[in-house]
């Protein structure tokens, strides 16, 4: 495959994986799927049902015809937050993160556009911990987690095993909003114009604070939808951190550390985020297959005022670095 654009945000679910639940085939004592009109929904220990499963996360035909369409080469594809799992107990949600990491990685195994993201069971720190180690048997870069689990902040200290695993492999860490958002946002949409935002936005300032992606610089931590308001944060965040500077690390340093992706929509906005990330740390990016996400990912990195170095970086090269290059054969799958 010859290099051009990474989409380094996408979400899939492996079809083959529900349909084997589904029909009973595999067994998880607190996983439930069943058919909801022409798609499933998943269940976890008697919880509520999640949103049925949408098309573009299961159809590998629709997602190569995108690709195909936006001019894309390769996909850097995490699961979807709904069914990572995290209400399950310790062991069961080992072996659910295990067989969710494995159905991704045969899914890339069938298409080399894909670059799959592993999930742990980040529930327990030190299963994930463990997860995140033998990560390199399924060819997988890293992770994608959510802003919290098991009744925890990121920056808590039962985290510290999990952050260590991931500065010791080198591993890409992809932040990504997962959470049940409170009743004020139910209104407007709110829930997945803000809401999921501030859920970033939070836990990024309070990693920050803790001073996490400065003291474990191996691992590359990349925040979902252009770190959310983080950057436009940031000076704020510095003041109060020289108000009471024996209370909180310096943001500015482990800000540095920081990657993140394209889906800001605004040329503007995406300006202003590669001045204060710097172009080395900004990537393309998607968020396929919602409707809240940029579909037509490459249109605002072009409309940008960048020069032409930068943008190469954005679009190409900085995902190189993290994900490695590309295959120089041609890619199963391919149209």
């Amino acid at each position: 495959m010859s290099p051009g654009p990474v989409d380094v945000h996408a979400h899939a679910v492996p079809s083959a994986l529900i349909a084997d639940l589904a029909a009973g085939r595999m067994r998880f004592p607190h996983v439930e799927v069943r058919r909801h009109g022409g798609s499933h929904i998943v269940a976890f220990n008697g919880g509520p049902p999640t949103r049925p499963l949408a098309a573009g996360l299961t159809d590998p035909g629709l997602r190569g015809a995108w690709l195909a369409e936006q001019g894309i080469a390769r996909q850097v594809v995490g699961g979807w937050l709904d069914i990572f799992g995290y209400e399950l107990a310790a062991d069961e949600g080992a072996d659910w993160a295990a067989a969710l990491t494995g159905a991704l990685a045969e899914l890339a195994a069938a298409d080399s556009r894909m670059i799959p993201l592993g999930t742990v069971p980040l529930q327990d720190p030190a299963r994930s911990a463990a997860a995140l180690a033998e990560l390199g048997q399924q060819r997988s870069p890293g992770v994608m987690i959510a802003t919290r689990a098991g009744g925890r902040e990121l920056d808590d200290p039962a985290f510290t095993p999990f952050w260590e695993a991931a500065d010791a492999a080198g591993a890409v860490v992809y932040l990504h909003p997962g959470f049940t958002a409170a009743a004020r946002y139910a209104d407007f949409g709110l829930v997945n114009g803000l809401a999921r935002l501030e859920d970033s936005t939070v836990t990024l300032a309070r990693l920050l604070y803790a001073g996490v992606p400065a003291r474990y610089p191996g691992m590359k931590l990349v925040a979902a939808h252009g770190g959310a308001a983080l950057p436009y944060v940031l000076g704020r965040l510095v003041r109060n951190h020289l108000i009471a500077p024996d209370a909180t690390a310096d943001p500015v340093e482990s800000f540095s550390h920081l990657y993140f992706d394209s889906v800001v929509f605004d040329p503007a906005v995406l300006e202003f985020l590669v001045a204060k990330a710097g172009p080395g740390h900004v990537m393309l990016g998607s968020d396929y297959p919602f409707p809240i996400g940029d579909l037509t990912p490459r249109a605002v990195v072009e409309r940008a005022a960048l020069d032409d170095g930068d943008r190469g970086q954005i679009l190409i090269g900085n995902a190189a670095r993290l994900f490695g290059p590309a295959d120089p054969s041609p890619a199963a799958g391919a149209p």
